[in-house]
């Protein structure tokens, strides 16, 4: 606001100080031509004005507001827009309401862009699910939909889960489960704990990408299991530059959640709320990517158009201020690593590197050829292609240099010969 109210007055000075020109000095305005030194000012007086006012515009900062609505019964929706400048999307689900119910990805639907599973699942509302190999495209971490488990826990990745009596809960990494023993029916895999026991995690303050600003999904849950929470945040984009873990982690202790764990991020980052017109958030690639998994949520239908239930309320006050902050410092306030040596990419939430995953992201074909599961076996066989053909060139390389070398030797030799043998 500060910088807004210097541009402001530097724009009436500049017209004050035009029209007493003017008025006091009529003698000295001679007819505009593009020779006279007069023309000149005023051409650059009123550039200069365009350019403030142009300024002035584009460094407003987001307007700060809270709207909610209730998309199907059991399910609130909360869009946060903080002058970070960030959009959070949440989604406040009640396990206690009739016919309300987590649905996560059975091993046949993997490999589908969260728009397209939740629509063939028939689902209210979806999120997109947690990592997976880079070479073998397969889920990390224990995974399970429908009553099927199809991954097992390890000690890096912590997970998401319900169990058979419908009750939700979040594991740590630490805490290797087998899926059996717990009677899990669904469960998506992430990492780190982002809230632990109410609070922020441990977890957040050694691990690498807490306060940078990135596109971010995570799930939580309240301590009777019987409310679950879905936060997603766009980034990557001037309007949205994405959230750090420290804010994911606050607005899930507002909610509501006891414990709360990250999942996959970046350009998988998709919320899918079926009575609100489909995909509510902007994928930071500009499409929606197939993704390994899902968290989906199983609603009756809504009785009246959600967004005649709208609800606007102002944004807490403490969020606008965090935000405000977060914006003028780069970081968050409780970093105690002082992690800000990137302080321009926490801001802007892009950097050199982010601008640069968030456009040549857009031509990426692998995401953008529907390969579903077949992308399980085209992926490695792309990887194993690609690994041949640098070494066939490595060996070419090799080949050659030898080649020349070998032929200067010879060269060399030939040339230092006696000269007795040279007249035979």
């Amino acid at each position: 606001m500060a910088s807004e109210r210097r541009i402001v007055g530097f724009v009436r000075i500049a017209l004050y100080h035009s029209s007493q020109n003017r008025e006091m000095n009529p003698q000295h305005n001679p007819p505009m031509t593009h020779s006279t030194p007069r023309f000149a000012r005023d051409a650059a007086r009123w550039c200069a004005l365009l350019l403030a006012a142009c300024v002035l515009v584009v460094a407003r900062p987001a307007a700060a507001v809270d709207v909610w609505t209730e998309p199907n019964p059991g399910i609130r929706h909360l869009h946060r827009t903080t002058p970070a400048p960030a959009e959070f999307h949440a989604l406040v689900i009640d396990l206690d309401a009739p016919g309300v119910r987590i649905r996560c990805t059975p091993l046949r639907e993997r490999w589908k862009s969260t728009s397209g599973y939740a629509r063939e699942a028939g689902l209210a509302a979806a999120v997109n699910g947690g990592f997976w190999g880079l070479f073998g495209q397969g889920a990390q971490g224990l995974t399970a939909g429908n009553g099927q488990i199809w991954g097992a826990d390890d000690e890096e990745l912590g997970f998401f889960a319900v169990s058979s009596n419908g009750r939700a809960w979040v594991s740590r990494p630490a805490d290797v489960v087998e899926g059996s023993r717990r009677m899990i029916t669904e469960a998506v895999s992430g990492r780190p704990m982002v809230v632990d026991r109410g609070r922020m995690s441990e977890e957040l303050y050694t691990f690498p990408r807490t306060w940078t600003r990135e596109p971010r999904t995570a799930v939580g849950v309240s301590e009777s299991g019987r409310k679950v929470i879905l936060v997603t945040v766009d980034g990557r984009r001037a309007t949205s530059h994405g959230g750090t873990l420290e804010e994911i982690a606050q607005i899930m202790i507002e909610l509501g959640a006891f414990r709360a764990i990250n999942l996959d991020g970046g350009g998988s980052t998709t919320m899918f709320v079926a009575s609100e017109g489909g995909v509510v958030n902007r994928p930071s690639r500009g499409w929606e990517r197939e993704v390994v998994n899902h968290i989906g949520v199983v609603a009756p239908a809504p009785v009246a158009p959600a967004a005649a239930t709208q609800r606007v309320t102002e944004t807490p006050a403490a969020v606008i201020a965090a935000a405000q902050q977060r914006r003028a410092t780069g970081s968050g306030d409780n970093n105690p690593r002082e992690v800000r040596a990137n302080a321009r990419e926490s801001v802007e939430g892009t950097g050199f590197r982010n601008w640069v995953r968030a456009r040549v992201g857009r031509f990426v074909a692998i995401d953008r050829l529907g390969l579903g599961r077949h992308r399980e076996v085209v992926v490695p066989a792309l990887f194993a292609a690609a690994l041949l053909s640098f070494g066939s060139v490595v060996l070419f390389i090799v080949s050659r240099v030898k080649r020349a070398r070998a032929k200067k030797r010879s060269l060399a030799l030939g040339g230092a010969r006696p000269r007795g043998l040279e007249s035979t």
